[in-house]
């Protein structure tokens, strides 16, 4: 998807995210937007954070795929590297607010009292360039979203190392927990605010959450550096079940996902898959008798003819028919099970069919949960405790069976399926953890381990770029079948990162050559990978 201006790095102070109160509204750009206010440029940083159309193709098309998470019947409709034209020009325009907030703050008469507003805009850069780095590793970063107003050379900036990007977000969240504050003469940005509405509790929880994904997901490279900040985190206010941070349409006036029903409309050919169908069901039966995940349910649906059918993983290109996300056709009275006959099971329309309710997700309360988990199970910073491990990963089934059937249930335009109670039961959440795929041996942390990385897996159904981060920092121990491995590895397994815009090449070249060698590859390793 190419957008009418690309924005090379450096020139993006004066091509910002425009601002206004209305998030809805914030995507035009101000004539001048030196002149927007602390608040518009807040408002700004928040508005970048929706995926961009091209990152909803790729994701459908190729990172579900690749994390197996789902399957792609047919070819792909989209190119790999659709995303990231507007993933790097909407992080840098992001980061160009940043830089200027930064900068009105430190020249503030009094600048520690516009410390709730430097935590909110660090933490959420912090999300940002997380995000951004793992797509892409090394970037521009210290030196970039900088406009020198007379020197041209400013506007091309170097690479920085993925490890000294990784490092220079911990300092930043550590900075935001610390200096959080509710005392009485803190600067508020007021409706501004529209991703936690000056709840500083909430801001806390995410950024310390943030803290601890960043720092476990690096362990293995730095231990010195991440073990401490592993600590500190646990030690301080986390994500707990029902804080689930994302975009929630229902709590910012005017937000919807049209990209995201595109993505699902516009020539995809996403299904079902048998690695994720073994991890929610016994069996293969048709009927769906072996489901013992309620997740199965909400995630997915049956095929063209009612029965559920998993496409097997890693198999030659699969021909498939139906129209199993053509809205229109299915929303009409009587039409839902309409799916023009497709053979094999379908992503769950609901989530292309509400764009208004359903959100983008950004870090669960599950996920802080496996977290946790991990973090004891290896012994991360901390003593091993297995026992502790245990309690934390099935804390983190719970929160994510109960977020899903929560979100299912609240979603106006879910019918077909719908669960008829919104609180989640023991029996639902006996069924999943006592089943042995899931249950937590604690004489057995090996295996036990692979369950957490599986249960996180699964949370972030959402989330695929974010399991495509845990596939490759853990070296592949989240879930993958182990048959027909070759057709995998050929279509899939050289794929570790998006390549960089075509515009570094052109507009920063010097800087470009000296990162990549004139080879700008998809499957050059990023740094957080074994």
């Amino acid at each position: 998807m190419k957008r009418k201006h690309l924005i090379y790095i450096g020139i993006l102070c004066y091509s910002l995210v425009g601002c206004t109160k209305d998030f809805v509204e914030i995507n035009t750009p101000p004539k001048d937007p030196v002149t927007a206010s602390n608040e518009e440029l807040l408002n700004g940083i928040i508005s970048s954070l929706p995926m961009t159309a091209g990152e909803y193709s790729v994701i459908n098309s190729w990172i579900y795929p690749i994390t197996q998470q789902g399957v792609v019947a047919g070819s792909h409709h989209y190119n790999f590297d659709n995303a990231r034209d507007g993933l790097w020009e909407t992080y840098y325009q992001a980061l160009a607010s940043y830089r200027l907030l930064e900068t009105r703050i430190a020249t503030d008469p009094v600048p520690a009292s516009k410390n709730n507003l430097h935590a909110m805009i660090k933490t959420l850069m912090a999300y940002r360039t997380f995000k951004t780095t793992n797509y892409f590793g090394n970037i521009p970063y210290s030196k970039a979203g900088f406009a020198p107003a007379k020197d041209p050379a400013g506007y091309k900036v170097s690479y920085d190392k993925q490890e000294d990007i990784y490092t220079a977000i911990l300092t930043d969240l550590k900075w935001a927990v610390d200096n959080f504050s509710t005392a009485a003469g803190q600067y508020s940005p007021g409706a501004y605010d529209t991703f936690f509405k000056g709840d500083i509790t909430k801001w806390i929880k995410f950024a310390n959450s943030l803290r601890l994904q960043v720092a476990i997901t690096m362990h293995h490279k730095n231990p010195t550096l991440a073990g401490p900040q592993i600590v500190e985190s646990l030690a301080k206010p986390l994500l707990e079940k029902g804080d689930d941070v994302g975009l929630w349409p229902a709590q910012i006036p005017g937000l919807q996902f049209q990209w995201r029903q595109w993505s699902f409309v516009q020539d995809c050919n996403l299904r079902l898959g048998s690695t994720m169908w073994n991890l929610l069901s016994d069996n293969n039966s048709t009927d769906g008798s072996g489901i013992f995940d309620l997740r199965a349910r909400l995630f997915f649906e049956t095929n063209g003819t009612d029965l559920w059918a998993p496409i097997p993983q890693n198999q030659n290109p699969i021909v498939e028919i139906g129209t199993p996300y053509d809205v229109k056709v299915r929303n009409n009275s009587g039409n839902w099970n309409n799916k023009g006959g497709n053979h094999y099971s379908a992503f769950n329309l609901n989530f292309a069919n509400d764009i208004e309710y359903i959100p983008e997700l950004i870090l669960t309360a599950a996920q802080v949960y496996f977290l946790k988990a991990e973090a004891y199970n290896r012994g991360l910073g901390v003593t091993t405790n297995q026992a502790t491990a245990k309690a934390e990963y099935e804390k983190g089934v719970e929160s994510s069976l109960t977020m899903w059937k929560k979100v299912a249930f609240n979603t106006s335009k879910w019918v077909q399926d719908k669960p008829t109670a919104e609180n989640l039961s023991t029996q639902e959440l006996n069924n999943v953890l006592q089943n042995t795929k899931v249950a937590y041996v604690v004489g057995d942390p090996t295996n036990s381990l692979l369950k957490i990385y599986a249960q996180m897996w699964i949370d972030q159904y959402r989330q695929p770029f974010d399991s495509w981060t845990l596939l490759r920092r853990t070296g592949g121990k989240t879930p993958m079948a182990t048959v027909n491995v070759s057709n995998y590895t050929n279509t899939y397994g050289s794929l570790n990162r998006f390549r960089y815009p075509d515009n570094e090449q052109s507009y920063n070249n010097e800087n470009w050559k000296a990162e990549t060698g004139s080879s700008d590859l998809n499957s050059k390793k990023i740094w957080i990978q074994p």
